[in-house]
């Protein structure tokens, strides 16, 4: 069961307000289009509904606010899409919802902040994609949730902000890729949280800054490659962490920085410099 408001400010392209929600209502399909319209809010909500699939598209149309909320709804699939569009605020939140898909792709779209939430759900997948788009944040918060895949990449866009927490969350992989991306700050934490797998590749990524932080979590992989990345630093840590692997390459990579912090037993750690001017730091202390 679906319903739908709508209002729309007279004389105005824009300043629509839409909310749809689904309470204790399946297999429904929901699709918003913003064509040259500014400053809208879009709210959907699925509450004890399961697979629903919710499209929001804002083309040409800066200042918008999307929220989607999945509360105790699985399987549910949520695609935002920015094209051309600027300063917009995407929301989406899963709560006890599992099996759920979430892609929010930013196409020459500056200033947008995007979060998405996942507590307490498993088998989650995450995709946000800043295309040719500036000054972006991302964030992504895994808590409780098991078995999540989260992804983020950066194509020729520069200063964005990632950052992708793991809280009592297990199994989750996590790759952040920034491609011909410059002053980008890229930031991981697993907190007990076992078995996850990090990747970070910075191509042609000048003054990148990564950080990886693993606290009290076992068997973590972390992988961060700079790539003709001039100005990077890379920053792992491994705090109570026990078992771990840490691999960093600096490849064609000048003036770049790598600290990795090992306060546990049985961690492995390789560090590869093919360029001039870098500083290493490994310690191992436990």
């Amino acid at each position: 069961m679906g319903t739908a408001h709508a209002a729309t400010t007279a004389g105005k392209p824009g300043h629509n307000d839409a909310v749809v929600s689904n309470l204790n209502g399946n297999a429904n399909h929901i699709k918003i289009a913003n064509l040259l319209a500014n400053a809208n809010k879009i709210k959907v909500v699925n509450s004890n509904a399961n697979h629903n699939n919710t499209a929001v598209q804002n083309a040409h149309s800066d200042d918008n606010t999307t929220a989607v909320g999945n509360s105790h709804a699985n399987h549910n699939n949520t695609a935002v899409g920015n094209d051309h569009s600027n300063s917009n605020l995407t929301g989406v939140g899963n709560h006890h919802a599992n099996g759920n898909d979430t892609a929010v792709g930013n196409e020459h779209a500056d200033h947008n902040a995007v979060g998405v939430s996942n507590s307490h759900a498993n088998g989650n997948n995450t995709a946000v994609g800043n295309h040719h788009a500036d000054n972006n944040s991302v964030s992504v918060g895994n808590s409780d949730a098991h078995g999540n895949d989260t992804a983020v990449a950066n194509d020729h866009a520069d200063h964005n902000d990632v950052v992708v927490s793991n809280d009592d969350a297990n199994g989750n992989n996590t790759g952040v890729h920034n491609a011909g991306s410059s002053h980008n700050t890229a930031v991981v934490s697993n907190n007990d949280a076992h078995h996850n797998n990090t990747a970070v590749d910075n191509h042609d990524a000048d003054h990148t800054t990564t950080v990886v932080s693993n606290n009290a979590s076992n068997g973590n992989d972390t992988a961060v490659s700079n790539a003709h990345a001039t100005g990077s630093t890379t920053v792992v840590s491994n705090n109570g962490s026990n078992a771990n692997g840490t691999a960093v390459s600096n490849s064609g990579t000048g003036n770049s920085t790598t600290v990795v912090a090992n306060s546990s037993d049985h961690n492995s750690t390789s560090v590869t410099n093919n360029g001039d001017g870098n500083t290493v730091v490994v310690s191992n202390n436990g």
